[in-house]
Protein backbone atom coordinates (compact mmCIF):
# COMPACT_ATOMS: atom_id res chain seq x y z
CA UNK A 1 0.00 0.00 0.00
CA UNK A 2 1.48 3.57 -1.21
CA UNK A 3 0.66 6.68 1.05
CA UNK A 4 0.08 8.53 -2.16
CA UNK A 5 -3.42 10.67 -0.52
CA UNK A 6 -5.04 11.15 2.74
CA UNK A 7 -8.28 9.88 0.47
CA UNK A 8 -6.87 6.92 -0.96
CA UNK A 9 -5.10 5.98 1.88
CA UNK A 10 -8.53 5.76 4.09
CA UNK A 11 -10.12 3.96 1.50
CA UNK A 12 -6.69 1.14 0.97
CA UNK A 13 -6.32 0.87 4.63
CA UNK A 14 -9.26 -0.47 5.69
CA UNK A 15 -9.35 -3.41 2.19
CA UNK A 16 -7.06 -5.31 1.00
CA UNK A 17 -7.06 -6.89 -2.79
CA UNK A 18 -5.49 -9.54 -2.09
CA UNK A 19 -6.34 -12.81 -0.53
CA UNK A 20 -5.72 -13.77 2.68
CA UNK A 21 -2.70 -16.17 4.15
CA UNK A 22 -5.14 -19.05 4.88
CA UNK A 23 -7.53 -18.27 1.37
CA UNK A 24 -5.80 -20.82 -1.06
CA UNK A 25 -5.43 -23.65 0.89
CA UNK A 26 -9.61 -23.19 1.89
CA UNK A 27 -10.24 -22.90 -1.90
CA UNK A 28 -8.63 -26.00 -2.28
CA UNK A 29 -9.99 -27.83 0.42
CA UNK A 30 -13.79 -26.92 -1.20
CA UNK A 31 -12.45 -27.96 -4.40
CA UNK A 32 -11.43 -31.55 -2.50
CA UNK A 33 -7.95 -30.91 -4.43
CA UNK A 34 -5.20 -33.09 -2.95
CA UNK A 35 -1.71 -32.86 -4.01
CA UNK A 36 -0.65 -30.52 -7.11
CA UNK A 37 -1.52 -30.99 -10.81
CA UNK A 38 1.42 -30.57 -13.08
CA UNK A 39 1.89 -26.69 -14.60
CA UNK A 40 -0.77 -25.82 -12.10
CA UNK A 41 -0.59 -22.11 -11.49
CA UNK A 42 -0.95 -21.87 -7.50
CA UNK A 43 -1.37 -18.36 -5.80
CA UNK A 44 1.07 -18.33 -2.76
CA UNK A 45 0.30 -18.93 0.98
CA UNK A 46 3.39 -18.07 2.45
CA UNK A 47 3.60 -13.98 3.64
CA UNK A 48 5.73 -11.57 2.18
CA UNK A 49 7.28 -8.51 2.93
CA UNK A 50 4.76 -6.54 0.51
CA UNK A 51 1.81 -7.94 3.04
CA UNK A 52 3.53 -6.86 6.23
CA UNK A 53 4.38 -3.38 4.58
CA UNK A 54 1.01 -2.90 3.55
CA UNK A 55 -0.42 -3.58 7.16
CA UNK A 56 2.02 -1.29 8.58
CA UNK A 57 0.80 1.51 6.77
CA UNK A 58 -2.70 0.62 7.06
CA UNK A 59 -2.43 0.02 11.28
CA UNK A 60 -1.12 3.63 11.13
CA UNK A 61 -3.82 5.18 8.85
CA UNK A 62 -6.55 2.90 11.35
CA UNK A 63 -4.65 4.11 13.91
CA UNK A 64 -4.48 7.99 12.78
CA UNK A 65 -8.81 7.51 12.27
CA UNK A 66 -9.34 6.25 15.65
CA UNK A 67 -8.08 9.35 17.20
CA UNK A 68 -11.45 11.22 15.16
CA UNK A 69 -14.15 11.77 17.16
CA UNK A 70 -16.93 9.27 16.29
CA UNK A 71 -19.18 10.98 14.33
CA UNK A 72 -15.92 12.04 12.00
CA UNK A 73 -14.91 8.68 12.16
CA UNK A 74 -18.50 7.57 10.50
CA UNK A 75 -18.52 10.40 8.42
CA UNK A 76 -15.38 9.57 6.50
CA UNK A 77 -16.00 6.34 6.31
CA UNK A 78 -19.53 6.74 4.25
CA UNK A 79 -17.27 8.67 1.72
CA UNK A 80 -14.55 6.77 1.56
CA UNK A 81 -14.58 2.92 2.97
CA UNK A 82 -14.92 0.10 0.92
CA UNK A 83 -17.19 -1.32 3.58
CA UNK A 84 -19.06 1.35 4.86
CA UNK A 85 -22.50 0.69 6.26
CA UNK A 86 -25.41 1.98 7.05
CA UNK A 87 -24.79 3.56 10.24
CA UNK A 88 -21.64 5.56 8.93
CA UNK A 89 -23.78 6.92 6.19
CA UNK A 90 -26.66 7.87 9.29
CA UNK A 91 -24.56 8.68 11.24
CA UNK A 92 -22.66 11.07 8.48
CA UNK A 93 -25.74 12.51 7.42
CA UNK A 94 -26.98 13.69 10.67
CA UNK A 95 -23.11 15.47 11.48
CA UNK A 96 -24.07 17.58 8.43
CA UNK A 97 -27.51 18.57 9.54
CA UNK A 98 -26.36 19.30 12.85
CA UNK A 99 -23.22 21.34 11.62
CA UNK A 100 -24.66 23.43 8.82
CA UNK A 101 -25.73 27.00 9.49
CA UNK A 102 -28.59 28.12 7.60
CA UNK A 103 -29.46 31.05 9.57
CA UNK A 104 -33.34 31.90 9.69
CA UNK A 105 -35.36 29.06 8.08
CA UNK A 106 -39.01 28.37 7.97
CA UNK A 107 -39.63 24.47 9.06
CA UNK A 108 -40.37 23.32 5.59
CA UNK A 109 -37.14 24.80 4.25
CA UNK A 110 -35.02 22.97 7.11
CA UNK A 111 -37.34 19.46 6.53
CA UNK A 112 -36.11 19.54 2.54
CA UNK A 113 -32.62 21.38 3.39
CA UNK A 114 -32.32 17.69 5.75
CA UNK A 115 -32.99 15.58 2.29
CA UNK A 116 -30.27 18.38 0.74
CA UNK A 117 -27.85 16.89 2.95
CA UNK A 118 -27.74 13.58 1.85
CA UNK A 119 -27.39 14.62 -1.55
CA UNK A 120 -24.64 16.73 -0.72
CA UNK A 121 -22.89 13.92 0.87
CA UNK A 122 -23.55 11.67 -2.45
CA UNK A 123 -22.48 14.99 -4.34
CA UNK A 124 -18.92 15.13 -2.91
CA UNK A 125 -18.86 11.51 -2.79
CA UNK A 126 -18.87 11.56 -6.78
CA UNK A 127 -16.82 14.78 -6.68
CA UNK A 128 -13.48 12.76 -4.82
CA UNK A 129 -13.95 9.87 -7.37
CA UNK A 130 -13.62 11.79 -9.96
CA UNK A 131 -17.02 12.15 -11.32
CA UNK A 132 -18.99 14.84 -11.37
CA UNK A 133 -20.49 16.55 -8.81
CA UNK A 134 -24.67 17.15 -8.81
CA UNK A 135 -25.96 19.78 -10.29
CA UNK A 136 -29.43 21.59 -9.19
CA UNK A 137 -31.60 19.08 -11.53
CA UNK A 138 -29.91 15.57 -9.85
CA UNK A 139 -30.51 17.95 -6.50
CA UNK A 140 -34.42 18.63 -7.13
CA UNK A 141 -35.12 14.83 -7.89
CA UNK A 142 -33.47 13.29 -5.34
CA UNK A 143 -35.49 15.42 -2.95
CA UNK A 144 -38.69 14.33 -4.64
CA UNK A 145 -38.01 10.44 -4.80
CA UNK A 146 -37.10 10.73 -1.11
CA UNK A 147 -38.93 13.29 0.13
CA UNK A 148 -41.84 13.64 -2.08
CA UNK A 149 -41.62 17.06 -2.39
CA UNK A 150 -41.31 19.11 -5.56
CA UNK A 151 -38.46 22.14 -5.36
CA UNK A 152 -38.97 24.50 -8.58
CA UNK A 153 -35.72 24.58 -10.63
CA UNK A 154 -36.87 27.74 -11.93
CA UNK A 155 -36.83 29.44 -8.74
CA UNK A 156 -33.35 27.53 -7.67
CA UNK A 157 -31.08 30.01 -8.05
CA UNK A 158 -33.39 33.02 -5.48
CA UNK A 159 -34.73 30.12 -3.11
CA UNK A 160 -32.44 26.69 -2.71
CA UNK A 161 -28.76 27.99 -4.41
CA UNK A 162 -27.82 29.45 -0.86
CA UNK A 163 -28.90 26.99 1.23
CA UNK A 164 -27.47 24.17 -1.41
CA UNK A 165 -23.94 26.40 -0.83
CA UNK A 166 -24.18 26.25 2.85
CA UNK A 167 -24.29 22.35 3.34
CA UNK A 168 -21.63 21.90 0.92
CA UNK A 169 -19.55 23.72 2.69
CA UNK A 170 -20.09 22.28 5.36
CA UNK A 171 -19.32 18.65 4.14
CA UNK A 172 -16.24 20.12 2.63
CA UNK A 173 -14.88 21.77 5.53
CA UNK A 174 -16.25 17.90 7.87
CA UNK A 175 -14.58 15.99 4.85
CA UNK A 176 -11.26 18.18 5.69
CA UNK A 177 -11.68 17.79 9.58
CA UNK A 178 -11.95 13.88 9.21
CA UNK A 179 -8.41 13.38 6.79
CA UNK A 180 -6.06 15.85 8.75
CA UNK A 181 -4.96 13.15 10.77
CA UNK A 182 -4.82 10.65 7.77
CA UNK A 183 -2.65 13.49 5.91
CA UNK A 184 -0.24 14.09 8.86
CA UNK A 185 0.76 10.20 8.80
CA UNK A 186 1.16 10.40 4.93
CA UNK A 187 3.36 13.67 5.97
CA UNK A 188 5.48 11.90 8.74
CA UNK A 189 6.39 8.92 6.47
CA UNK A 190 7.15 11.55 3.75
CA UNK A 191 9.71 12.08 5.86
CA UNK A 192 11.45 9.33 5.93
CA UNK A 193 11.93 9.16 2.42
CA UNK A 194 14.87 11.25 1.24
CA UNK A 195 14.21 15.07 0.25
CA UNK A 196 13.70 15.65 -3.81
CA UNK A 197 12.97 11.94 -4.28
CA UNK A 198 9.50 12.70 -5.51
CA UNK A 199 7.81 15.92 -5.98
CA UNK A 200 4.67 13.90 -4.18
CA UNK A 201 6.70 14.04 -1.04
CA UNK A 202 5.37 16.40 0.43
CA UNK A 203 1.95 17.25 -1.39
CA UNK A 204 -1.60 15.38 -1.51
CA UNK A 205 -1.03 13.80 -5.59
CA UNK A 206 -4.52 13.48 -6.36
CA UNK A 207 -5.30 16.92 -4.46
CA UNK A 208 -2.97 18.70 -7.05
CA UNK A 209 -4.07 17.09 -9.88
CA UNK A 210 -8.06 18.06 -9.21
CA UNK A 211 -6.56 21.70 -8.46
CA UNK A 212 -4.83 21.30 -12.03
CA UNK A 213 -7.80 19.95 -13.85
CA UNK A 214 -10.19 22.58 -12.05
CA UNK A 215 -7.56 25.26 -13.17
CA UNK A 216 -7.42 24.12 -16.81
CA UNK A 217 -11.00 23.71 -17.43
CA UNK A 218 -11.51 27.34 -16.98
CA UNK A 219 -9.17 28.16 -19.61
CA UNK A 220 -9.58 24.97 -22.01
CA UNK A 221 -11.26 26.27 -24.94
CA UNK A 222 -8.91 29.32 -25.42
CA UNK A 223 -6.06 26.76 -24.87
CA UNK A 224 -7.23 24.54 -26.86
CA UNK A 225 -7.60 26.97 -29.70
CA UNK A 226 -3.78 28.78 -28.66
CA UNK A 227 -2.25 25.13 -29.07
CA UNK A 228 -3.91 24.48 -32.54
CA UNK A 229 -3.09 27.67 -34.25
CA UNK A 230 0.66 27.59 -33.11
CA UNK A 231 0.94 24.32 -34.19
CA UNK A 232 -0.92 24.58 -37.73
CA UNK A 233 2.19 27.90 -38.09
CA UNK A 234 4.49 24.93 -37.74
CA UNK A 235 6.63 23.50 -40.36
CA UNK A 236 6.68 19.91 -41.54
CA UNK A 237 10.37 19.70 -40.01
CA UNK A 238 9.04 21.93 -36.76
CA UNK A 239 5.82 19.49 -36.09
CA UNK A 240 8.45 16.78 -36.22
CA UNK A 241 10.52 18.46 -33.39
CA UNK A 242 7.33 18.98 -31.57
CA UNK A 243 6.05 15.34 -32.37
CA UNK A 244 9.50 13.36 -30.48
CA UNK A 245 8.77 15.95 -27.70
CA UNK A 246 4.97 14.89 -27.33
CA UNK A 247 6.01 11.05 -27.63
CA UNK A 248 8.88 12.00 -24.60
CA UNK A 249 6.23 13.58 -22.75
CA UNK A 250 3.24 11.13 -22.68
CA UNK A 251 5.55 8.05 -22.08
CA UNK A 252 6.46 10.10 -18.80
CA UNK A 253 2.86 11.00 -17.82
CA UNK A 254 1.97 7.33 -18.17
CA UNK A 255 4.26 6.39 -16.37
CA UNK A 256 3.64 8.67 -13.52
CA UNK A 257 -0.02 8.42 -13.61
CA UNK A 258 -0.54 4.77 -14.60
CA UNK A 259 -3.83 3.44 -15.11
CA UNK A 260 -5.55 6.53 -13.41
CA UNK A 261 -5.67 7.95 -16.95
CA UNK A 262 -8.37 5.79 -17.83
CA UNK A 263 -9.64 5.50 -14.20
CA UNK A 264 -10.26 9.34 -13.56
CA UNK A 265 -10.41 11.12 -17.30
CA UNK A 266 -11.19 14.77 -15.19
CA UNK A 267 -7.91 14.83 -13.93
CA UNK A 268 -6.05 14.36 -16.96
CA UNK A 269 -7.91 16.80 -19.59
CA UNK A 270 -5.17 18.65 -20.37
CA UNK A 271 -2.87 15.63 -21.67
CA UNK A 272 -5.84 14.32 -23.05
CA UNK A 273 -6.21 17.91 -25.33
CA UNK A 274 -2.34 17.62 -26.49
CA UNK A 275 -2.69 13.69 -27.26
CA UNK A 276 -6.02 14.91 -29.37
CA UNK A 277 -3.73 17.34 -31.12
CA UNK A 278 -0.77 15.46 -31.10
CA UNK A 279 -2.91 12.66 -33.55
CA UNK A 280 -4.48 15.57 -35.71
CA UNK A 281 -1.45 17.21 -36.77
CA UNK A 282 -0.03 14.05 -37.42
CA UNK A 283 -2.62 13.22 -39.65
CA UNK A 284 -2.24 16.24 -41.36
CA UNK A 285 1.56 16.04 -42.24
CA UNK A 286 0.27 12.51 -43.47
CA UNK A 287 2.60 10.58 -40.96
CA UNK A 288 -0.91 8.21 -40.29
CA UNK A 289 -1.20 7.54 -43.46
CA UNK A 290 2.30 6.81 -44.58
CA UNK A 291 2.90 4.33 -41.48
CA UNK A 292 -0.27 2.31 -42.45
CA UNK A 293 0.84 1.98 -46.22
Amino acid sequence: MRLISARQAWREALHESRDSVLAAAQERIKLGKRGRVIGETMPSMRDSNGRCAHMLAAGLVQSAIGTLPKPLQHFGNALYSPIANSQDMIVAHSLVVLTVDLGECSAKRKEVAHWMALAAIRSHQAAVNGREPWGPGRVIEFVHDWYGTKVSAQNWARDWAGVWSAIAKTVDTLDAKALKPVAAVIVKMAERKIYGASRWDLHDREHVADLRAEAYANRRGSARDALHARLNAMGTEQLRRWFRRMNAYGAAYRREWGSDTQENPGRHILYNDRICEYWNQRQRVGDVTKRVA
